[in-house]
């Protein structure tokens, strides 16, 4: 999916990853192993494109935070509970819900 400026794409993928890549700059600026199973999928949470949900066929929905990655892969939160796969997930982009 696109971010709010359209100068962003997230992207989740097989290979149990959550990919952003810029436009503009035309390379992967993020790449993160955010599950252990195929990611379904992703949305930026609000307009200012730090925090992207996912949500994967480990049964978990995910919150990470851009602003905290830098030494850490981990998310900011998990969504437990789901019997099956998360195969859709998105945002209000209210920065309150999902």
């Amino acid at each position: 999916k696109f971010s709010t400026d359209g100068r962003e794409v997230v992207a989740g993928s097989s290979d149990d990853s959550i990919y952003v890549y810029d436009l503009e700059a035309n390379r992967v600026s993020l790449r993160t192993v955010a599950h252990t199973s195929d990611v379904n999928t992703v949305c930026f949470e609000d307009e200012s494109g730090n925090e992207i949900f996912s949500g994967s066929d480990d049964n978990l929905g995910k919150v990470w935070d851009r602003r905290c990655f830098i030494g850490r892969d981990k998310p900011a939160g998990v969504l437990v509970g789901h019997l099956e796969g998360v195969t859709l997930i998105d945002s209000r982009r209210d920065g309150r819900y999902f």
